[in-house]
């Protein structure tokens, strides 16, 4: 069978991987941190626990579970789901993965760089995918807003189609390895008027650019369907009352679909979303 490649350690993902893995799949979770849910003080309004829980404890006892189970944890930041030979290809910071399915389990908050007027520009030159708009800026100059794995990623996106590209680190250190032209100053505003034409960087300075994409963190969900092509409503990725997307193969769970944002509903949704990804698995094998 192929494996199962599960983003996100949350509720929702784990839920996923323990009812994947039981029935028989071989499944890899895919997660760079706890999220949200690891810096909750206390829960107490989940089943099981009469004096409460952190978040933390809450999470790391389900990572033990999967992991006791032969879940199999690769720690690292995600840059995008793809296409691939065996069906998809889940690419990391720590490599590409194969699967055969994926469950989208990583909540829904979209990295954005504390630059006050950026989202002013969404959808005229502010961009989060570079895979989906790389071919609108062609033979112009663009920038890439980050300062870690996922904006050298996009970055080589963009040199396939894109001359002139340069990673604007917003006053952080580079965290990539390769040496890429890059630009450390900090970024006070972004600078044009129907469309984004520049920044305007903290030390007085500027610099023009026809287009920005925002590649801050690991990919999200945000991210993740607009590369993909997957359907959304509003900020949430659709799926149907099994949890798939509107590619086969590719499901969702948790605070990145529809409903109450509550660990009980996450629970849920991954038990759904894992039986059906298992089905498919199985079909597909």
């Amino acid at each position: 069978m192929k494996e199962l490649v599960i983003v996100g350690q949350g509720p929702a993902g784990i839920s996923a991987a323990l009812y994947a893995v039981r029935g028989g799949a071989p499944v890899t979770v895919v997660a760079k941190d706890g999220g949200a849910l690891a810096k909750t003080e206390m829960i107490q309004n989940y089943y099981g626990f009469e004096n409460g829980v952190s978040g933390k404890e809450l999470l790391e006892r389900g990572i033990r579970q999967a992991e006791n189970l032969g879940v199999r944890f690769v720690r690292g930041e995600l840059f995008g789901i793809e296409f691939g030979a065996d069906g998809f290809e889940v690419k990391t910071s720590e490599g590409t993965l194969a699967a055969g399915a994926v469950v989208i389990a990583c909540g829904t908050v979209r990295s954005v760089p504390p630059i006050g007027n950026l989202t002013e520009y969404e959808g005229r030159g502010v961009s989060y995918c570079a895979v989906c708009d790389a071919f609108f800026f062609r033979g112009k100059k663009v920038g890439v807003i980050g300062s870690g794995a996922y904006a050298a990623s996009e970055f080589a996106a963009l040199k396939n189609v894109v001359e002139d590209v340069t990673i604007l680190t917003d006053g952080e250190p580079p965290r990539f390895d390769a040496a890429l032209p890059c630009d450390t100053r900090k970024i006070a505003r972004l600078e044009g008027d129907e469309a984004v034409r520049g920044v305007r960087f903290e030390d007085g300075t500027s610099e023009n650019f026809d287009g920005l994409f925002v590649a801050c963190g690991s990919a999200g969900a945000f991210e993740l369907s607009k590369k993909l092509g997957l359907e959304t409503d509003g900020n949430k990725i659709a799926t149907d009352e099994k949890r798939a997307t509107n590619i086969p193969g590719i499901y969702a769970a948790g605070d990145c679909v529809k409903g109450m944002q509550q660990i009980a509903k996450a629970v849920c949704d991954g038990m759904i979303a894992g039986t059906e990804a298992l089905k498919f698995l199985k079909a597909n094998a």
